[in-house]
């Protein structure tokens, strides 16, 4: 009759036939009823079971509850139902297992790290980091010093380097124990009490707030300068940031550096700057910076050198109480001297409609073309006034302008131009060259007869030396030349030296010498001349 083969729970899990033998249901052989042989089978059933099925692969035919020694990990295991599970043990593996249950811990082999199964994931027991990829721990650690004891330390590694020490004595590393040498290359050549930092790990510095300190960068802390209240310093007070010191609540005052150009600003608004010295017990302010004006309000000095290539006085008046004022005090040599020295009247250089600029200056390019034969046509330069030429360079093409004096006291005078003229009130409309006589309705009219004994003088347009200019201008007043050379309206020809009189419309021409008397001659034709046509001919006259 068959055997019918049930579990601990009462399952059926075979019908064992008479004479057969199953092994496939199990990891032992199920002996039927009149096998042959059974003893074997029997008894190697027996060794499997003692041995707890002892092979490097688990058993292939397992049931719940069955055990299994895992000969290769030396570890006996039991199948749930669904995997094997180690029996007071860790389950060892590269991954994760699956199937675990609440309790199970798993020994990661890559890592050597050690996790436990809350229900739902695996939580890392330690260690917390993995060798070679930033280890960071305290590590209690021995090592012998120089003089062969051991002595015990906390070594404090972050990410795979060793920041600090703790220690209770102070001692020197032995340099021949590994462990020691290996200290000492962490930057610890000595060991001091307490907690000290490495001096290989760069910018390693105790951070945040501390109560007291003995020293700082190894010097007393008696040697810092207080910030909450007045302090000395004997040394060298040195600012290396170029926003540099600030004074005042409100950093009223700042000392900066910008492309190692200095700064002192005063940053409140319309406020001064000022300088002052003790002298002989009294406060006297040298310089004062206006703050609302944006300038030197008071500058008081002593000797002042100004080495600039110009100079500005923002003045409505210049007072200069020293007698003498001295120009091109630097001219070294002759070949140096410039052309020009002497005052510049600046006409309005920041209008857009400027008028040329005045000069009063010594003239060192002038010379006297006279050919006196005294040595003053060899004389160079002289006091000229002039408006400038314009242009780039102003001293280029000046412009001669007017002297104007009350009376003038020289050795000798020389003029460009050759008569001698005064203004007379005219009674008409003249022009250059006329032949005027005293009289008409003013002082005087144009001269209207032929051989008067009236002549009085020419109208001249240049004279060399005029009298009465403010009697008017050349309209109401015009220029009578009274002596020398004139432009004349001339009519016909003549040869030079020849007698000029009046011919009326006021005009002149040659006149015969039997013609000529002392009242009517008016002067003498300089040059000869060829055409009949009344033109501008110059004459000296005054001359009889």
């Amino acid at each position: 009759m068959a055997y019918k083969i049930n579990n601990t729970f009462g399952t059926l899990l075979v019908t064992l036939a008479d004479g057969t033998i199953d092994v496939a249901t199990t990891d032992i052989a199920l002996i039927g009823k009149g096998y042959a042989g059974f003893g074997e089978v029997l008894n190697e059933n027996l060794v499997k079971i003692l041995e707890n099925f002892n092979n490097t692969s688990a058993p292939a035919n397992k049931i719940q509850g069955q055990l299994w020694y895992d000969k290769t990990n030396n570890q006996i295991n039991v199948y749930t139902g669904n995997k094997w599970k180690p029996v007071g043990s860790t389950t060892n593996s590269a991954s994760q297992p699956g199937n675990a249950v609440q309790g199970d811990m798993w020994f990661d082999t890559t890592n050597n790290q050690l996790y436990v199964y809350g229900g739902s994931s695996w939580t890392l027991i330690g260690p917390t980091t993995v060798a070679g990829s930033g280890v960071t721990a305290v590590i209690p650690e021995t090592a012998p010093d120089n003089t062969g004891v051991n002595q015990s330390y906390l070594k404090l590694v972050a990410n795979d380097t060793v920041v600090g020490v703790v220690s209770n004595i102070a001692f020197t590393p032995s340099s021949t124990d590994t462990t020691s040498a290996a200290l000492i290359t962490a930057g610890f050549a000595t060991v001091a009490q307490g907690i000290q930092l490495s001096s290989t790990v760069t910018s390693a510095k105790f951070r945040g707030t501390a109560t007291d300190s003995d020293a700082l960068g190894g010097v007393a802390v008696a040697n810092f300068l207080r910030s909450d209240q007045a302090d000395t310093t004997t040394g060298r007070l040195t600012v290396q940031a170029d926003d540099g010191i600030r004074i005042g609540a409100g950093n009223d005052i700042t000392m900066s550096m910008s492309s190692d150009d200095f700064t002192i600003a005063q940053t409140t608004q319309d406020k001064d700057i000022i300088f002052t010295v003790n002298d002989g017990g009294i406060t006297k302010e040298v310089l004062r910076l206006d703050g609302s004006e944006g300038r030197i309000d008071h500058l008081r000095v002593g000797n002042l050198t100004v080495d600039g290539t110009q100079t500005i006085i923002n003045t409505s008046k210049l007072s200069v109480e020293d007698n003498i004022i001295e120009l091109n005090r630097n001219i070294s040599s002759n070949a140096g001297m410039p052309n020009y020295t002497g005052l510049k009247v600046n006409r309005g250089e920041l209008s857009s409609a400027t008028e040329q600029n005045l000069y009063w200056v010594w003239d060192e390019t002038f010379a006297n073309d006279e050919s006196s034969g005294d040595g003053s046509g060899t004389a160079g330069g002289a006091w000229t006034a002039f408006k400038s030429g314009g242009g780039q360079d102003e001293l280029s093409a000046p412009t001669l302008v007017d002297i104007r004096a009350n009376i003038m006291h020289a050795t000798s005078t020389t003029a460009r131009y050759a008569d001698l003229a005064e203004r007379y009130e005219a009674d008409m409309q003249l022009e250059v060259g006329d032949v005027v006589i005293l009289g008409g309705e003013a002082e005087i009219t144009k001269c209207n007869d032929e051989l008067s004994d009236a002549v009085f003088g020419v109208i001249s347009e240049s004279p060399a030396f005029l009298m009465n200019a403010q009697a008017g201008n050349n309209d109401s007043h015009p220029m009578v030349a009274l002596k020398g050379r004139v432009m004349v309206k001339l009519q016909g020809t003549g040869q030079a030296g020849d007698r000029v009189v009046s011919a009326g419309n006021g005009q002149a021409r040659v006149a015969d010498l039997e013609e000529c008397t002392s009242f009517n001659t008016l002067g003498r034709l300089i040059k000869d001349k060829y055409n009949v046509e009344t033109a501008l001919t110059e004459c000296v006259i005054g001359v009889k």
